[in-house]
């Protein structure tokens, strides 16, 4: 897996590609920990993910706590269909926003009190 990111509009946008299952979880975990060096909402862009197993899914679940624990909000964007459907599956959505496009995200005061509550 390849993770990229940027600083943009007040978020850091982690840019993911490629198979997010447990041989991704070292670099995901590092990839986490630099965003959170910012202090500044996590967007985590899906588009170029093409599979998440469960350990992805475990993954997820932890960055969140650890992410709330802290009060900065994290969400999921440009999720493929197959993504989509583990995720929703998962019920990952109920606890993690999750968006078709970066335009659809709220701005993050509302979206931090609907995160953080």
């Amino acid at each position: 897996m390849n993770i990229t990111q940027k600083k943009s509009n007040g978020h850091v946008l982690v840019h993911m590609e490629g198979r997010f299952d447990f041989g991704a979880r070292k670099t995901f975990k590092d990839a986490m920990d630099q965003a959170l060096k910012d202090e500044m909402p996590i967007v985590l862009d899906l588009e170029q993910v093409s599979f998440v197993d469960s350990s992805a899914l475990g993954l997820l679940v932890i960055s969140h706590q650890n992410l709330k624990s802290k009060k900065i909000p994290l969400c999921l964007v440009n999720p493929q269909t197959y993504v989509r459907q583990v995720l929703d599956l998962a019920n990952i959505g109920k606890m993690i926003p999750i968006y078709q496009t970066l335009d659809e995200i709220p701005k993050w005061e509302v979206l931090s009190s609907r995160v953080l509550a």
